[in-house]
């Protein structure tokens, strides 16, 4: 299509041009399902926010199973909520809302695009399979997860920003989904448009294929490429969609390698062990690792009183000592488990405490610094 051939001639920076309001800090929270993540990264966030009154800081998940609003007692959603008086938002955006908010536009144009080749206007069905095929349904996941992962452009300045939302971010705290996906949408970034134009091709022979039957005087009439009016304006605007959704992509990798940090949370089990040993291995060239949170330990006070508790907490020192001992040159930090759930902000500045006890900022934001 023309706008394939377009699209390799036009990408280009605009950020070299653009004043924007620089991320301080990503801390992005990873880890097996049930390890306490979300628990981590709210009571994280929290702690900042007390900590660095002058800076605006997001929470966001990114997980598609959600519990920010639980933690805090809020309803939060895809919106951005205000979680304290001054400093503190979160939102848990959408996967498949977002992503529609950015491809219908696209599917429409690319609708468009496909209707105006001679063939169409001979062959209805055409049209038909056209309009209830490419939608934004039909966007693969890959494609929905970079639209998600936009939210982190958003919160860095207005230039990106969707909506009336002029808040201008500093330091991000992201809940990441369990390993497998965490990886997956540090791929995101790289390929997004890559999957848009294997998408657009895929759908393309789609149609070609569908007409297989037609007589080879409709099938030299199948070449995009030629004069039709208004065609080359529809993939002037395709390959301006693609630039920026190639643009966007660029600058979250070039976030998440320059100022983002990984923080693995694990209890001290073997499979929570080992997953977070395959969690560094697999996210080592997106994001420096810099801190493990070894969560929900057995306090030994009670382990001396209980015998459930003790034998538990004679296993998890063994896993603890593994993990000390794989992670030797990594922050890390030891919880207890807590009696109380950490809801509500008290809760979690409660959880905050037990985690990082009277650190600093900077040494919560910089570990190894």
């Amino acid at each position: 299509m023309v706008f394939l051939f377009l699209f390799c001639n036009n990408l280009f920076w605009k950020y070299k041009n653009k004043s924007i309001n620089m991320i301080e800090r990503i801390l992005v929270l990873g880890g097996k399902g049930g390890v306490g993540k979300s628990s981590i990264s709210a009571a994280t966030a929290v702690a900042l926010s007390d900590l660095l009154p002058n800076k605006k800081i997001l929470l966001i998940s990114f997980d598609i199973a959600h519990n920010l609003t639980d933690m805090f007692n809020t309803e939060i959603g895809g919106k951005m909520t205000q979680l304290t008086n001054n400093n503190l938002w979160g939102i848990e955006p959408d996967p498949d809302a977002y992503a529609e908010q950015y491809t219908k536009v696209f599917a429409k144009k690319m609708k468009q695009l496909l209707k105006k080749m001679p063939i169409v206007g001979f062959i209805p069905q055409i049209k038909d399979f056209i309009d209830s095929t490419f939608t934004a349904d039909s966007i693969p996941l890959a494609l929905k997860n970079a639209m998600f992962f936009q939210k982190i452009l958003d919160a860095e300045d207005s230039i990106y920003r969707e909506g009336d939302d002029q808040i201008n971010f500093d330091i991000i705290v992201a809940d990441f989904p369990p390993t497998g996906n965490m990886v997956a949408l540090f791929d995101v970034p790289e390929d997004t448009v890559k999957v848009v134009l294997k998408y657009s091709l895929n759908f393309y022979n789609s149609i070609k294929g569908s007409i297989q039957g037609v007589s080879k005087m409709f099938k030299k009439m199948m070449h995009p490429l030629q004069p039709i009016t208004n065609q080359e304006s529809l993939s002037e605007e395709l390959v301006k969609m693609l630039t920026e959704l190639e643009e966007r992509g660029e600058r979250i990798s070039e976030l998440i390698h320059n100022v983002g940090s990984l923080r693995l949370v694990t209890i001290a089990e073997k499979p929570s062990f080992e997953e977070i040993k395959r969690a560094r291995d697999l996210t080592q060239k997106y994001v420096n690792l810099e801190g493990v949170h070894i969560n929900m330990l057995i306090p030994e006070e009670h382990a001396k009183t209980c015998d459930f508790c003790g034998k538990i907490q004679s296993l998890q020192q063994k896993y603890l000592k593994d993990i000390e001992n794989e992670f030797q040159h990594t922050k890390i930090w030891e919880t207890n488990k807590l009696i109380e759930e950490p809801i509500g902000l008290e809760g979690l500045r409660r959880l905050a405490r037990a985690i990082y006890g009277n650190a600093s900022a900077h040494e919560i934001l910089y570990p190894n610094s």
